[in-house]
């Protein structure tokens, strides 16, 4: 049965690309203060003033992704994805305009640009869910999750090599440019959208069924990234390998992810995704085991395989979401990716500090023997979503009839 709802006009290759475009350049962006941080006035090489500003981002994309949530379900993606490009200029402005500038310029940036960031990816997931067939998802969905695993792997090297020829601002000139792509794409690609008159509650949704398995692979899926950046620098240097090398593993693992990502989904599709998304949790689970390893090229294997275990769990997990989106009547799509957001942030947020803890303890073999474990048994858990009240296809309710444009 086909998701697409009357008076839907955004084209479903349009909704693929926008979304594609905006989570791209909004992990570019990230990506790209990376390397400059040491380098600006405010930050004056403090670890703890460098932390602020991760966190002023995380916690308004935390704060922010409730409501625009709410948003997307009242008034359609397209007001989100366009008050989303706002953000976004007010984040390249400052950053460009006064990147040696006060501590408190920064963190306004920071705030806008994780708005911004709760804008894309919530009304962007929800327009691919929205004008996709469920069981056309997956592959779409891989294209999304691909961007993302582009920008992180270009931001920081394109950003560092530009900050060191041409200054601080040059970075933020390149996000501009993409930023006026980003746009254009935004305002001529995404038309109005008939919504229901009425909306379905966050509630509703949370009391969807699975949702706690889904929340929870979700947060796996995010952290199996996260979980590693702490603790392997520090043991792939014990086994020998320098800083460029080390960047070039995870910068190689980020690859992985991209040029997995978009296979995952139409595995997803093909396999149904419940499955695919246990079979990506094993995956996981064994490059986590690889990873702690007294061996340089076992361990670097073993990034490599979480890396592409993790991309197995997040795009058929994409496509779960859009089904329990549709289990309430009207579909609630912006509700159910806004705690598709949130799973995946606090999973983000989590897992460095699982991991660092827990090496710091014991040992990084320890640290990673036990994500092996957390993530083995969850795999188990994924095998009940077939079997359990959400369909691996879904099998929508019909939406409301009175409607209205936005």
């Amino acid at each position: 049965m086909t998701t697409i709802k009357s008076g839907t006009t955004t084209k479903p290759g349009a909704a693929v690309a926008v979304t594609t475009i905006a989570l791209g350049v909004d992990m570019f962006l990230y990506g790209s203060i990376v390397p400059i941080l040491p380098r600006l006035p405010a930050v004056n090489g403090s670890a703890l003033i460098s932390g602020l500003l991760f966190t002023a981002y995380a916690a308004a994309l935390l704060v922010a992704t409730p409501f625009v949530g709410i948003w997307v379900d009242r008034a359609g993606p397209r007001p989100a994805m366009l008050a989303g490009l706002v953000g976004l200029a007010v984040t390249t402005v400052l950053f460009a305009g006064v990147a040696g500038g006060s501590l408190a310029v920064l963190l306004i940036a920071r705030v806008a640009q994780g708005m911004a960031a709760a804008a894309s990816w919530i009304a962007g997931l929800a327009l691919i869910a929205a004008t996709h067939d469920a069981s056309r998802r997956g592959r779409v969905m891989g294209l999304a999750l691909s961007a993302i695993g582009i920008g992180v792997l270009l931001g920081p090297g394109i950003s560092g090599a530009l900050a060191d020829a041409f200054g601080t601002a040059a970075p933020f000139l390149v996000v501009a440019a993409l930023a006026a792509a980003d746009a254009v794409a935004r305002l001529v690609l995404i038309k109005p959208m008939a919504v229901a008159e009425s909306r379905t509650p966050l509630r509703t949704v949370l009391r969807g069924p699975k949702v706690p398995l889904l929340v929870l692979l979700t947060a796996v899926g995010a952290g199996s990234i996260a979980f590693l950046e702490p603790i392997l620098p520090l043991h792939l240097s014990g086994l020998g390998l320098d800083s460029t090398m080390i960047g070039l593993v995870f910068s190689a693992g980020a690859l992985v992810g991209a040029v997995g990502a978009p296979l995952a989904g139409l595995w997803a599709d093909k396999l149904r995704p419940a499955p695919a998304a246990a079979i990506g949790a094993v995956v996981a689970a064994v490059g986590f085991l690889l990873a702690g390893m007294g061996s340089t090229v076992v361990s670097i294997i073993g990034v490599l395989i979480v890396d592409f275990g993790a991309t197995l769990v997040l795009a058929p997990t994409l496509v779960l979401i859009g089904v329990l989106a549709e289990h309430s009547s009207p579909p609630a799509y912006g509700a159910a990716y806004a705690l598709y957001n949130l799973a995946y942030t606090t999973g983000l947020a989590i897992a460095p500090i699982a991991s660092g803890t827990t090496a710091r303890l014991l040992s990084v073999p320890t640290a990673t023997i036990a994500a092996a474990v957390v993530v083995a048994v969850l795999s188990l858990g994924a095998f009940a979503v077939r079997s359990g009240n959400v369909s691996d296809r879904g099998t929508p309710r019909p939406a409301t009839t009175s409607r209205r444009p936005r």
